[in-house]
């Protein structure tokens, strides 16, 4: 279930659920792969690159998946209450983590500071514009 699909059709709880789910296995099976990646002695930059995205992307997904439920299991009165997401503060923290991971699975060199970030705003950019599709 696509995140446009979530935000734009109420769901039953057991529909919210399954969707909680599926998201939540395919979010786990990103990061399992991405740690696969990292674990190498010899790290592959563009498959880790190719890794995060894919692993953020399922991360916007599975938090639009927990949100709907939270929506289907919250009485209508409380709905409207849930915290926002994506925050810019969370987005600076992921771009963070994300160049943080990139500039040491490259050996920590210096002077790629300004390069890890952009890369990293990139590919959470990237996935988020794909997990909406």
């Amino acid at each position: 279930m696509s995140r446009a699909t979530v935000q734009s059709i109420p769901l039953s709880k057991g529909e919210a659920w399954r969707a909680y789910e599926r998201a939540f296995h395919d979010f786990s099976e990103r990061v399992r792969e991405l740690q696969g990646l990292t674990a190498d002695p010899h790290p592959d930059r563009r498959g880790i690159e190719s890794a995060l995205e894919e692993a953020e992307r399922a991360r916007v997904i599975y938090d639009q998946c927990r949100d709907a439920l939270a929506q289907a299991m919250l009485p209508p009165a409380r709905r409207d209450r849930l915290p926002k997401q994506d925050s810019p503060e969370a987005v600076t923290e992921r771009v963070r983590s994300i160049a943080e991971l990139l500039w040491e699975t490259a050996g920590r060199p210096d002077g790629t500071a300004d390069a890890d970030w952009h890369l990293a705003e990139q590919i959470v950019k990237r996935a988020s514009i794909t997990a909406a599709a």
